[in-house]
């Protein structure tokens, strides 16, 4: 029995140390982009805020986009119109039209929603620490209006190794015109 006790100890022990370790290194590496978008703001440097009251928001929302957009919620993988849209254009804000990402940086990341791997501006977007779903995540949010769109992850693609994993009901998506480069 104490034999048992022991290694189940041990491997306890192991399995936290490991955990700490990992958040640990991504809590490094996302404090970057934490410090960077707050060093930025305190000049005020970035785009002019839109503050809404919550009623506003549900008017000028759909009540799915509310959920998303306000309350942080996530759609369901493979389920929004945009995760695996192939045309050329710009990814703007739901809320508040505010240009976040280009086609020219989304990649299929067959996770099922609109993936990115660098903004278009990075002053449009905000970061935020995340602990809801018992991990240490950053969520990204409009710079503008606060709004959530998604995470960004570090398992993407060359030369920034990010993804950007975005709600498709979290934007819009501004299709470009033949011409209009």
């Amino acid at each position: 029995m104490w034999r048992i006790s022991q290694t189940f100890f041990v491997l306890i022990t192991i399995f936290v140390a490991s955990v700490w370790m990992y958040y640990g290194e991504l809590s490094r590496k996302r404090s970057f982009l934490l410090d960077q978008e707050i060093s930025l703001s305190e000049k005020g440097i970035g785009p002019k805020k839109l503050y809404l009251t919550n009623e506003e928001w549900k008017k000028r929302l759909t009540p799915e986009q509310y959920h998303i957009l306000r309350e942080k919620g996530t759609e369901p993988a493979y389920t929004g119109k945009l995760w695996d849209l192939k045309e050329k254009g710009t990814y703007l804000c739901a809320a508040c039209d505010l240009s976040l990402f280009s086609s020219d940086t989304k990649y299929d990341s067959k996770t099922g929603w609109p993936s990115f791997w660098k903004p278009i501006e990075p002053l449009n977007i905000k970061y935020e620490d995340d602990f809801l779903m018992f991990a240490n995540r950053t969520e990204v949010l409009c710079a503008r209006c606060d709004s959530h769109l998604g995470h960004v992850f570090e398992d993407g693609p060359p030369p920034t190794g990010l993804r950007y994993c975005m709600n498709s009901l979290a934007l819009k998506f501004e299709k470009e015109f033949e011409g209009s480069k």
